[in-house]
This record gives structure tokens, C-alpha cells and sequence, in this order.
């Protein structure tokens, strides 16, 4: 009604002056209290504040803020929301909704938002390579690849080809998927330009010995590594599973033992467990294969070979 009268009601045009007023009134207000920590006081002029601007994301994110502190979570929610269908660029209000979903062990939707923060993050500032980084290493996390290996190919297109993590990261990715030969060129890039790269020599070795090709050289990768970090648990079960791959076992079971001292981890005791089979020590073999088990209950492969052995 108001805007229909605006150029003939002079009430109507002290409108607007009057509402943008009272709004930062019970705004002063709800900072004073929030600085005396009363905070139902200060939460009470938010609330008044949103009766004159309810479509302010910077109030709701401030009464949001507050329900925080009070430890209100689903209010803080609520809040958060708001903020952000008022304001769909609000990092602060995707981070806080993101951390309140953690902390409420809601992980899918802490996913969803963390994702939709560091994409926003991104549209606002795209000349940021970090971002671009942290976004791959998050779809990594996921296991989704495909979105990984389009935002680390996207780093080497916008920020330059010499990006060593870039290419590690795509090494690792096509790894997974099964791509020996597309993994083997991202690694030897990674040494191209530092070839003192220890994370890079190991993961070429282990990624032959992985594929029982070219064993020799992976031998001298991983220990060219372990010159590097020679205590470092994962570089001498590579060494060990050259060893293996080699049928090289008394060598193999050497390293494979130190490995599993300096490092728990079921891929370890796999391994182990496999140079104890095919070296007949069978009692050593499933120890260490339960061990495994232990540490990742749900692999089927290494129930099997438990069962196997009864």
C-alpha cells in the first residue's frame, strides 16, 4: 500500500528513514548486551531488529552467532539458513553451518555446505590457488574423483604447470582408477621439477611394485626416499613389497617387520602377512593378517585368506 501513496503520502517517504532507525537501535542495543554477556537480552533486540529487516543476513547471522554462544544449535541453524537464502555468498554463515553440522555428527550435511563454502569461496575469489587445492583434497576425501581430477587439471591450466601438488594429487587419483600409465607421467612430473621429491619416488616405486613392473627401478626409487626419511614406516613397506614382488621374501619379511614397528596400518600387516605365506610361516602369516583385520574390519579379501588357512 505504502509504495502506492509514496509521491503523495509524506508519511509514507518518513517510512523507510523511521524502520532503518529502529532497526539500529535495537541493533546498538543487542551489542551492548552482547558485550555485558547478557545474551537473552541481546538475542531479544536481534529478534526486534528482524521485525523491521527480516531479510537482513547480517542480523540473522548475528542472532545466529548468539544462539552459538548460548549453545543453541538448531536455533543457530535455523538462523544460518536464513542468512544464507537471504545471502548465498556468506562464507561466514557456510562456515558456522558447516561446523554446527560437524559438531551435531550430521556429516552428510556438513559435506554439502563445507563443499558449497569453498565454492562460493572460489567464485569470490578465483585467483586463489589454495582454495582451489583445498576444494580437490575435499573431493578426494569423498573418493570423488572425477570432481578431484577436474579441479587439480583446473589448477594446472589457470596457475601454471609447474604445481607439484597438482600433479601429485592427479598421480594418486589416477592411481586409484586403475590408470598405471596416465599415474606413472603425473609422478615423473612431479620429479621432473624436484627430483628430491621423496613423496613422489616413493609413490612411482610403490605404484611399480604395486604392478609388478619395472622392480628394479622402483628399488631405486624407494630407497633414494628412504635417504630422505629413512624411519618413515610407509617408504619401507614399498621397499618391502618390491622385495616381495621380487620373491625376494627373507628381504621382504626385514623391512615389512620394521615397517609395521614404525607405522600401524592394515596395508602393513597385509603385506607382512603375505611374506609370512609365502615363506610357509603360516602361524606368523595370520597373526599378522589378523592384525590387519583389526585395523580394517571390513575387508573381505584378508577374511578370506584367514579363513583359507583354517
Amino acid at each position: 500500500m505504502c509504495m502506492v501513496y509514496l509521491f503523495f503520502d509524506p508519511l509514507c517517504i518518513e517510512a523507510a528513514p523511521l524502520r532503518f532507525n529502529k532497526t539500529l537501535s535495537h541493533f546498538i542495543m543487542a551489542g551492548v548486551y552482547e558485550s555485558l554477556d547478557q545474551l537473552d537480552e541481546a538475542i531479544r533486540e536481534y529478534k526486534k531488529t528482524l521485525e523491521y529487516d527480516f531479510s537482513s543476513s547480517v542480523l540473522h547471522l548475528g542472532l545466529a552467532s548468539l544462539y552459538i554462544k548460548k549453545g543453541a544449535l538448531d536455533l543457530a541453524a535455523e538462523e544460518l539458513k536464513l542468512a544464507l537464502k537471504y545471502n548465498p555468498k556468506g562464507l561466514e554463515s557456510h562456515y558456522l553451518l558447516t561446523s554446527i553440522y560437524c559438531i551435531q555428527n550430521k556429516y552428510d550435511l556438513a559435506k554439502d555446505t563445507f563443499e558449497s563454502f569453498l565454492k562460493t569461496a572460489i567464485e569470490l575469489n578465483p585467483n586463489e590457488s589454495s582454495l582451489y587445492q583445498v576444494l580437490g583434497e575435499f573431493y578426494l576425501q569423498q573418493n570423488k574423483l572425477k570432481e578431484a581430477e577436474e579441479v587439480y587439471k583446473l589448477i594446472l591450466k589457470n596457475f601454471g604447470r609447474e604445481d607439484l601438488k597438482a600433479h601429485f594429487k592427479l598421480g594418486e587419483i589416477y592411481a586409484k582408477q586403475k590408470r598405471i600409465n596416465e599415474a606413472i607421467n603425473e609422478f615423473k612430473e612431479v620429479l621432473k621439477l624436484n627430483p628430491a621429491d621423496h613423496t613422489a619416488l616413493n609413490a612411482l616405486g610403490y605404484l611399480y611394485a604395486e604392478n609388478g613392473i619395472n622392480l628394479d627401478e622402483a628399488e631405486v626409487l624407494i630407497k633414494r626416499a628412504l635417504e630422505f626419511e629413512p624411519n618413515n614406516g610407509a617408504y619401507l613397506d614399498s621397499l618391502g613389497w618390491v622385495y616381495y614382488q621380487k620373491s625376494q621374501i627373507d628381504l621382504a619379511i626385514k623391512e615389512l617387520q620394521k615397517a609395521v614397528e614404525l607405522l600401524e596400518d592394515p596395508v602393513i600387516y597385509e603385506h607382512l602377512g603375505d611374506a609370512y605365506f609365502k615363506n610357509a610361516q603360516m602361524d606368523e602369516a595370520k597373526k599378522a593378517w589378523e592384525k590387519a583385520l583389526k585395523l580394517d574390519p571390513n575387508n573381505l579379501d584378508l577374511k578370506n585368506k584367514i579363513d583359507n588357512l583354517k
